[in-house]
């Protein structure tokens, strides 16, 4: 794997330094001839070198969303600053403003590997959810900008539960003690206690999106949802990573095969022959 992505691969004459397993971790140089085997794109490893420090750039291999982090931070600004209750506008606006929280949004990752596990995954899996929020708010009657607030920050709590440096994805220790839907709800009910006029009741609502969203308290959650705008939040939010985890499982599947079994949805994926994926996630478009 590279920041592009990761390919499966297979060596078949290993030089004398990997003949007893290859090393946990690390950075190498390969070569070698790609072919498609049973439907998936495989790299057949013809020579590897172990790399030095020196000879390595990290964020050559740290993997990045390849839809424009820019765009995407405007387009989710743009739908917390049109939020219509002043409450919640202002709740977004003081956790927006706070110029470390808000890069630290737009570059984590989503995930340390189960989806969107790339620098402004984050930023990528939220955008969606706004979008498939704004969607459901017109098919039913939801208060839609609790629901809209709820999709861009309902994993905030992974800026704190998550590390994305020294070239790879790893859980803080608070991260580990604590999971990012409790950090989460601690990190925006700070930025209420700072509205003194915020409503108590809106408050406790937002603190439910926020420790609900995982749906059962076997992910995660210590509150299964219980409104309405949280029920929908835990959808969308399960809806977007599950087809991220799909389309990352089937990148490299031809049309007609099948993906491994090894992926985070514990089943082997099958690409339709007239399916087709050419564009990034978060474009809006699909092929």
């Amino acid at each position: 794997m590279d920041k592009t992505g990761t390919l499966d691969a297979r060596m078949w004459n290993l030089p004398n330094e990997l003949t007893e397993g290859p090393p946990p971790s690390g950075y190498v140089h390969v070569e070698g001839q790609t072919h498609e085997y049973r439907g998936m794109l495989q790299l057949k490893v013809e020579r590897l070198r172990r790399l030095k420090a020196d000879e390595v750039e990290e964020e050559d291999y740290v993997p990045a969303s390849e839809s424009d982090r820019r765009a995407m931070a405007a387009e989710v600004l743009e739908a917390g600053w049109a939020l219509e209750n002043d409450h919640l506008r202002d709740l977004f606006g003081s956790m927006a403003a706070d110029r470390e929280l808000w890069e630290a949004f737009c570059e984590a990752p989503a995930a340390k590997t189960m989806h969107h596990a790339r620098v402004g995954g984050l930023l990528e899996h939220s955008l969606q959810c706004v979008r498939a929020a704004k969607a459901l708010a017109r098919l039913y009657p939801v208060n839609e900008d609790l629901l809209v607030f709820g999709a861009i920050f309902h994993d905030i709590g992974k800026v704190r539960e998550l590390s994305w440096e020294k070239g790879g994805f790893a859980y803080t220790t608070e991260g580990r003690l604590l999971g990012h839907v409790v950090l989460g709800e601690r990190i925006v009910s700070s930025y209420v206690e700072g509205l003194p006029e915020f409503p108590e009741e809106l408050a406790v609502e937002v603190s439910h999106l926020l420790l609900s969203h995982q749906g059962e308290t076997q992910y995660g959650s210590p509150e299964e949802p219980k409104t309405l705008e949280a029920i929908l939040l835990h959808f969308v939010d399960n809806l977007d990573a599950r087809v991220e985890m799909y389309r990352e499982s089937t990148k490299n599947v031809s049309p007609g095969g099948w993906s491994h079994h090894e992926n985070p949805l514990r089943r082997a994926l099958y690409v339709p022959e007239d399916r087709t994926w050419s564009v990034a996630p978060g474009d809006g478009d699909e092929a």
